[in-house]
């Protein structure tokens, strides 16, 4: 009697256990999935603020810029090579052109009148095609007066 009570036991336990790897198997299958589903959220939230944290970055850069360039235009209002050379020095790393920078007076280039110093850059999102987000352009400005 012992011994049936012992086979008994032992079916039931295989029986049991091959029901827990089944279940434990899909399981394990279920949070793959998920996994899966929320990775991409994850990620596309990462890069997502990453891509917003490089615009600020670089639209700051570029105000700096100009400023800087509307200081240097403030004492030589007509040099304008020399300011857009200040303008692509202080934004180094932007990849400024000379005629992503434009230089204008108010109504002469004299002493009391403004100077204005002006920069666009194209900014391209590393993320934008799986955001669905098409490049942008960042404008800056300054304005000074002349000494």
């Amino acid at each position: 009697m012992n011994l049936g009570q012992n086979r008994t036991k032992t079916r039931s336990a295989m029986v049991g256990s091959h029901h827990a790897e089944r279940w434990a198997r899909r399981r394990s299958g279920q949070a793959m999935v998920e996994f899966a589903l929320v990775s991409i959220l994850f990620l596309m939230t990462v890069l997502g603020a990453i891509d917003f944290g490089r615009a600020i970055y670089i639209d700051s850069q570029l105000t700096n810029a100009v400023r800087e360039g509307a200081r240097y235009a403030q004492v030589d209002p007509t040099d304008t090579h020399g300011i857009r050379t200040e303008v692509k020095h202080r934004a180094s790393g932007l990849g400024l052109a000379d005629g992503d920078i434009i230089v204008s007076c108010s109504s002469s280039c004299t002493a009391g009148n403004d100077v204005t110093v002006r920069a666009n850059l194209r900014f391209s999102f590393i993320t934008q095609e799986f955001l669905g987000i098409g490049p942008f352009t960042m404008h800056a400005q300054a304005t000074n007066a002349i000494d």
